[in-house]
C-alpha cells in the first residue's frame, strides 16, 4: 500500500522536472537578444556597449580582412578606430535573418548577414555587404563571442 503512494511522488516529481526543464529557454532563446543588443550598440558606435559582449580574455580572436585580431583589448582598440571613437556614421543593417547553429548546451553559432551604408574617404556613400560568424559561449559571466569572423564582398574586377 504505501509503494502506490510513494510511486505517485515519483512520478510527480519526474513531471515537474521535466516541465521545468521545457520551460528552459533554448541556447538560440538566450542567444537571440544578445546577437540583437550587438546590432544596437554597433549603430550607435558605442563600442563598450558592444565589446561587453566578447570574452573579455587575451583568448578572443575577431578575423577580418586576412588578418587576425588577438585579444579583448587589441579588438576594443581597433574597434574604436574602425567607429572614429562613436563619430562614425556607418549604419548597420541585417538583409536576412541570423542563422543559430547550437553545437553544444553552451555554444552556438552565429551566421549574420549584414549590409552597412557610410561616407567613404571620398564623401561619396561607400555601400557593403557582408557575412559576421560568431561563436557564442556560455560563460560564467554569461553568454560571450569568442570567436569572430568578418567576411566582405568584394565588387567582381
Amino acid at each position: 500500500m504505501k509503494t502506490l503512494p510513494l510511486l505517485a511522488i515519483w512520478i510527480l516529481v519526474a513531471l515537474a522536472c521535466s516541465s521545468v526543464q521545457a520551460a528552459s529557454p533554448s541556447p538560440r532563446e538566450q542567444v537571440q537578444p544578445l546577437v540583437d543588443a550587438t546590432e544596437r550598440a554597433a549603430n550607435a558606435h558605442d563600442t563598450d556597449a558592444y565589446m561587453a559582449l566578447f570574452q573579455k580574455s587575451p583568448n578572443l580572436v575577431f578575423a577580418i580582412d586576412g588578418r587576425i585580431v588577438r585579444g579583448w583589448e587589441a579588438l576594443h582598440a581597433q574597434q574604436l578606430i574602425w567607429w572614429k571613437n562613436g563619430k562614425s556614421d556607418v549604419v548597420y543593417a541585417a538583409t536576412a535573418a541570423p542563422e543559430f547553429d547550437t553545437l553544444a548546451s553552451d555554444t552556438v553559432l552565429v551566421t549574420q548577414p549584414l549590409s552597412s551604408r557610410r561616407t567613404g574617404t571620398d564623401g561619396k556613400p561607400s555601400i557593403g555587404t557582408f557575412v559576421v560568424t560568431s561563436v557564442w559561449k556560455h560563460l560564467p559571466e554569461g553568454w560571450r563571442i569568442v570567436y569572430a569572423h568578418e567576411s566582405w564582398a568584394r565588387p567582381a574586377g
